[in-house]
C-alpha cells in the first residue's frame, strides 16, 4: 500500500468530508467520499510512497467512469430521503427499462429506510460487469463472465471482437454461451 507523505493533512480531510453531506450523509463513508478525500489531498499537496495497493487502484478506476443515475444525473441523492441507483454510463447502457426501474427502484425504497449498501439486481451486476470487461486484464476479465446471462454474454462477446479482440476472452464468453 502506497504510504501517505502526510497523514496528519490525510486524516484533517478525512474527518471533515466524513461530516458533510456531499458523497452521502453526514457521518457515513462511502466510495465517493474516499474518492473526494483523495482529490482534496492531493489538491492540498499530499502524495504518496511506493506503489499503489489493489485497493487504491480500484479506486483510481472508479473515478474514471461515467457515474450516473437512470436518467443520467449526476445527483443520487432524492427529495425524501432515498438514494437513487447510481452505476456507470456503460452498465445503464447494458440494461432494458424494466431492469433499471427494478435496480433504481430497490436502491431508492431501501436507502428510504436507512440502509447505505443495497446490492444491485442480478441483472444490474451482470451489466455492469459487462461495462468492466473491456477495462480489465483478461485474467480478470475471465472470472466475471460467470455473472452474465445469456443476453450479456452475447453483447459482451459482440464488443469484445468489435473492441480489443483478446482471443482467451472471445473463447470464455463463446463457451459460457453454448453451455446456456
Amino acid at each position: 500500500m502506497a504510504e501517505y507523505t502526510d497523514p496528519e493533512l490525510r486524516e484533517r480531510i478525512k474527518e471533515e468530508i466524513k461530516a458533510s453531506d456531499k458523497g452521502g450523509k453526514k457521518g457515513q463513508w462511502s466510495a465517493r467520499k474516499s474518492q473526494l478525500l483523495t482529490q482534496e489531498y492531493e489538491r492540498q499537496g499530499g502524495g504518496y510512497r511506493g506503489p499503489k495497493d489493489d485497493r487504491q487502484k480500484s479506486l483510481e478506476q472508479w473515478g474514471k467512469e461515467d457515474w450516473q443515475t437512470k436518467d443520467g444525473g449526476a445527483r443520487a441523492r432524492g427529495n425524501r430521503g432515498e438514494t437513487k441507483r447510481y452505476l456507470p454510463k456503460k452498465a445503464w447502457d447494458q440494461l432494458s427499462e424494466a431492469e433499471k426501474k427494478a435496480t433504481d427502484s430497490k436502491k431508492r425504497s431501501a436507502s428510504a429506510s436507512g440502509r447505505q449498501h443495497v446490492p444491485n439486481t442480478k441483472a444490474a451486476k451482470g451489466a455492469r460487469a459487462v461495462g468492466r470487461l473491456d477495462e480489465l486484464p483478461v485474467a480478470q476479465a475471465v472470472k466475471l463472465v460467470g455473472e452474465l446471462d445469456k443476453r450479456q454474454l452475447t453483447s459482451a462477446l459482440q464488443r469484445e471482437r468489435d473492441g480489443k479482440a483478446r482471443k482467451t476472452l472471445i473463447e470464455r464468453l463463446e463457451a459460457e454461451l453454448s453451455r446456456r
